[in-house]
């Protein structure tokens, strides 16, 4: 049995192990500077971008008709429109017009393909990612966003979005405006960020999926299941969701984060990725779409009442009751089949279920959010809870109408 070390061993140890965090130290705090500082440049040149966008889309707009497709001054891009997202009253072969019209003038020549079904959403990016196009605009909600961005994983592709739908989660939390020019002055600027995506699989599903916002397990589930069928007009389906969500049980779950277990009893659970889930809930204020870090939320032993007041809570903007853990691989065991949804998207229950985030996974044109590390502080203003815009009639086009926009074959 070898003994005891010698003192003066221990203390030419402690000596050498010191003299290293402080050489260790010395090099963080001179590459944290060095990042301020480059954070600063970048700032500062986002600015000017900001400004020389604005100065060339002020005479666009006055001659708009002049530029023809293939002017040089027109950036070529495909734009994904979905006409059924919004409010009913929104006349949608105006607010198309518009857009195209704002994305002219803002030096950006669309070819419209439209979003018919998820399907027809996913081959569109797929094609545009094949094509190798340097950007891909989406106009639509949620649900078209998250469509589209599945498809962008790991290509330079970038994802534009102009927010048409009734959440706009997505564009929330990244700083996106919700006035259709000002979210194409922002495309304009160009100033794109890598997001990073989550990623859902079981053993019970053919393949994974990926999400943007939120995955949620159990009556998460249920509850995007009972919205996906209240859009769809599916309304002999919603009693029966209704009865699953109110008679669910909490049965035992094992979390497992990163390899830390955690032992719970719960109808529910919620991994985000962004800081707003739902109706515009801030279920995870401080959550970022850039860091490589998924939040997960463990709903442990509560009942209909405590979580009540606990989603009331989020949709009045004040901290929730339920403490956030952060990972980067989540596995989800339980005793009895659970559902699962990744944003919209509802996946076969389960009961092995692996969640985990895919660093930088999407190039995506972004503003001045608070999902983000590095906000462009320059981007149009896009308050977090910003009321919708104004409907879009034809007279609000009719004055700067641009030619009719070149529709694609799907």
């Amino acid at each position: 049995m070898p003994g005891k070390p010698a003192p003066s061993d221990l203390f030419e140890s402690i000596t050498r192990k010191q003299r290293k965090h402080r050489e260790l130290l010395a090099k963080m705090e001179k590459t944290s500077a060095r990042l301020e500082r480059r954070k600063e440049k970048l700032a500062a040149l986002e600015a000017d971008i900001a400004t020389l966008e604005a100065q060339l889309s002020e005479p666009r707009k006055s001659r708009s008709r002049k530029l023809s497709p293939g002017n040089a001054e027109l950036r070529k891009a495909r734009l994904i429109f979905n006409p059924k997202s919004g409010r009913d009253d929104e006349d949608n072969a105006a607010r198309l017009s518009l857009l195209v019209s704002s994305l002219r003038a803002h030096g950006i020549e669309a070819k419209v393909g439209l979003k018919t079904s998820g399907r027809v959403a996913r081959k569109l990016a797929r094609e545009a990612k094949d094509a190798g196009d340097p950007l891909l605009i989406v106009a639509g909600g949620d649900g078209t966003v998250g469509d589209v961005a599945a498809e962008l994983v790991g290509s330079e592709t970038a994802l534009g979005i102009v927010p048409t739908g009734t959440m706009n989660n997505v564009a929330r939390s990244l700083g996106i405006p919700l006035e259709i020019d000002d979210a194409c002055a922002l495309i304009g600027m160009g100033t794109a960020r890598h997001l990073d995506m989550g990623r859902v699989s079981s053993e019970a599903g053919s393949k994974a999926e990926y999400f943007l916002d939120c995955a949620g397990v159990g009556l998460t589930a249920i509850g995007a299941a009972a919205g996906q069928a209240y859009e769809k007009g599916r309304w002999r389906v919603i009693p029966q969701m209704l009865r699953r969500f109110l008679e669910a049980k909490p049965g035992a779950v094992e979390v497992e984060l990163d390899g830390e277990v955690i032992k719970a009893q719960t109808r529910m659970l919620t991994i985000s990725n962004a800081p707003l889930i739902g109706s515009q809930m801030l279920a995870v204020p401080d959550a970022k779409m850039d860091d490589g870090l998924l939040d997960v939320q463990i709903y442990d032993r509560m009942g209909n009442g405590a979580l009540m007041q606990h989603f009331k809570s989020l949709t009045s903007e004040t901290p929730g009751i339920v403490p956030s853990y952060q990972a980067r691989r989540v596995r989800i065991r339980t005793d009895e089949p659970m559902a699962i949804n990744s944003d919209m998207n509802l996946a076969p229950e389960s009961k092995l279920i692996e969640i985990e985030v895919v660093p930088r996974a999407l190039l995506a044109i972004v503003g001045n959010g608070i999902a983000l590390g590095v906000p462009v502080e320059a981007a149009p203003e896009a308050p977090m809870f910003a009321k919708d815009p104004p409907v879009t009639t034809a007279e609000d086009t009719k004055a700067d109408a641009p030619d009719e926009p070149v529709l694609s074959k799907t």
